[in-house]
C-alpha cells in the first residue's frame, strides 16, 4: 500500500512538472512563419478564397479549412491559448479513447487514474518528441500535427462505440493529416488483425463495421489528388530526385531510418527516461489483477509488432514520396507517441515483474531513486529553456515594436534588423540577410512585410 501510494504522488508531480513546464515556455511562443503568412492570406482574401489558392498551390487539405479559421484570430489570440487548449484537447481525446478501450477489454481501472494516464502520455510526448519547436509550440505545426491526431483518438472511440457515422466522419477528416500519418494507422489496422489472427487463429471481419475504413480510404484518395501537394513534392528536393524505387532500395531506407530514429532515441535521456516513468506507473497499479492480465508478454509482443508495422508503412511512405528514409523530424511525432505509450508499457510489465520478485523493503527506495533521477535532470532543462526563451521573447517583441514605430516614418526603402537570440525549444525562422539588392525579397522576410503592410524591404543586417 506504501509503495502504491507513493508511486501515484511521484506520477503526479511528473504529470504536473511536465505540463506546468510546457505551459510556462508557451508564454514565451510567438507567432512565426506560416502562422504570419496564413494569416495575412486570410486577412486579404477571405478563408473559402485563400484555401482555394493553397489548394491549387501548395500542399492543402480539406482540414486547412479549419488551420485558417483558428491563424485568422492571430490579433486577437495569443499563441499560448492555442499551445494550451490543443494540449487540452489532445489529453481529453486521448482520455476519451482510454476509457472506451479499456471498458471494451473489462479492464477495471479508476476515473481518475484513466485520467492521469492520458495527461501523462500527452505530456511526456509534448516534452520528448524531438521536434517540439516543430510540432508542439509552433502554432501551425500543433493544429496539424497534434490537433489533428484527436480525430483518431475520437474516430476510433466512437467505432468500438459502434457508431459508425461519426466515426467515419473523424477517420475521412483524419486521413487529411499527413499521408504518413495514413501510412501509421494503416500499420495499426493490420497490426490489429494480425495480432487477432495469431491469437484466435482465425479472423472475424464484420464488413459492415469496417464503414469508417472505407471514409478513411476516401479520405486518402481526395488527399492525394490535391493538385497542390504535387507542387509542393516537386519544390522539395531530395538527395536523388531522379531516383529508381525498388524493393531493395526501400530496404535501405528501413534501416536508414531505423538507425536515425533509434541513434537518437539511445543518445537521448529524454526518451530513456520514459521507460523507469512506465515502472512507476507500473508499481502504482501492481494491484490491478485485471491490468496484470492483460498486460503479458504476448500482448507487449503484438504490440511491438504493430509498432513495427507501423515503422515500415510510415519510412516507406516517406522514402518514395521525399526521396529520404528520414524526412525532417516532425513527421515522427505520431510514431514516438505511440513507441512512448509501447515504452511505458515495457515499463509496467517490469514493475510487475520486479514487485513479484524483489522483496518489498527494496521497492520504495528503487521508486523514490527514480523519480530522483527524472524530476532534476526535467526540472533543470526546463528552467533553462524557460530563461533561453524568456531572452528571445523579449528581442522578437522588440524587434516587431520598432518594425511598427519606423513603418509610420519609413527610414528609407531597405530596413536591417540584428539577429535575434537563440529560441531554444521554440521553432524560429529568422529573416534573411540581402545578397543581391536586384533579387526578389526571401519568403521569410516577405511574411513580415506583408503581415505588418511595411512600406520597405526587411533584411537582416550582415
Amino acid at each position: 500500500m506504501r509503495i502504491k501510494v507513493s508511486a501515484r504522488y511521484f506520477i503526479v508531480f511528473f504529470t504536473a512538472v511536465f505540463c506546468t513546464g510546457y505551459i510556462l515556455i508557451s508564454f514565451n511562443n510567438r507567432y512565426m512563419f506560416d502562422d504570419l503568412g496564413l494569416n495575412s492570406l486570410v486577412r486579404d482574401y477571405g478563408i473559402w478564397t485563400a484555401f482555394k489558392i493553397m489548394y491549387f498551390s501548395w500542399e492543402t487539405i480539406y482540414n486547412t479549412l479549419v488551420l485558417f479559421f483558428l491563424l485568422k484570430w492571430n490579433n486577437y489570440i495569443p499563441p499560448y491559448v492555442y499551445n494550451i487548449s490543443i494540449l487540452l484537447v489532445n489529453i481529453s481525446c486521448l482520455y476519451i479513447l482510454l476509457k472506451t478501450i479499456l471498458k471494451y477489454y473489462k479492464v477495471s481501472i479508476n476515473i481518475s487514474d484513466i485520467l492521469l494516464l492520458s495527461t501523462l502520455i500527452i505530456s511526456i510526448t509534448y516534452y520528448s518528441n524531438r521536434a517540439n519547436g516543430f510540432a508542439v509550440y509552433w502554432v501551425t505545426g500543433q493544429v496539424v500535427y497534434c490537433l489533428f491526431l484527436s480525430y483518431l483518438f475520437l474516430g476510433l472511440h466512437f467505432w468500438i462505440k459502434g457508431r459508425l457515422f461519426l466515426a467515419s466522419v473523424c477517420l475521412f477528416l483524419f486521413a487529411h493529416t499527413r499521408i504518413n500519418y495514413d501510412a501509421i494507422f494503416i500499420g495499426l489496422y493490420a497490426g490489429y488483425f494480425l495480432s487477432y489472427w495469431f491469437e484466435n487463429k482465425k479472423i472475424v471481419y464484420n464488413f459492415k463495421a469496417q464503414l469508417p475504413f472505407l471514409f478513411f480510404l476516401l479520405g486518402i484518395v481526395t488527399y492525394v489528388i490535391i493538385p497542390g501537394n504535387y507542387v509542393r513534392l516537386n519544390s522539395i528536393q531530395g538527395p536523388d530526385p531522379k531516383l529508381q524505387l525498388g524493393v531493395l532500395v526501400i530496404m535501405k531506407g528501413w534501416i536508414s531510418a531505423f538507425k536515425h530514429m533509434a541513434g537518437i532515441i539511445l543518445a537521448s535521456w529524454k526518451q530513456l527516461m520514459i521507460l523507469p516513468i512506465g515502472l512507476l506507473v507500473g508499481f502504482y497499479l501492481s494491484d490491478n489483477l485485471f491490468l496484470k492480465r492483460f498486460i503479458t508478454t504476448r500482448f507487449l509482443l503484438y504490440c511491438s509488432l504493430t509498432f513495427i508495422i507501423c515503422y515500415i508503412g510510415q519510412s516507406t511512405v516517406i522514402y518514395i514520396s521525399l526521396k529520404t528514409p528520414v524526412g525532417y523530424n516532425r513527421i515522427f511525432f505520431f510514431l514516438e507517441l505511440l513507441l512512448f505509450i509501447l515504452m511505458l508499457l515495457y515499463g509496467m510489465f517490469g514493475a510487475f515483474f520486479l514487485q513479484s520478485r524483489l522483496p518489498p523493503k527494496i521497492i520504495p527506495p528503487l521508486a523514490g531513486l527514480v523519480f530522483l533521477a527524472i524530476f532534476i535532470p526535467v526540472s533543470i532543462d526546463y528552467y533553462r529553456s524557460f530563461l533561453v526563451t524568456s531572452d528571445f521573447a523579449k528581442a522578437y517583441d522588440k524587434r516587431i515594436q520598432t518594425l511598427k514605430e519606423l513603418s509610420l516614418h519609413p527610414p528609407g526603402k531597405t530596413v536591417f534588423v540584428r539577429k535575434l537570440p537563440d529560441s531554444g525549444v521554440l521553432e524560429f525562422m529568422e529573416i534573411e540577410p540581402e545578397l543581391d539588392s536586384t533579387a526578389k525579397l526571401p519568403d521569410n522576410n516577405a511574411v513580415y512585410v506583408r503581415y505588418y503592410n511595411l512600406p520597405f524591404k526587411l533584411y537582416l543586417a550582415k
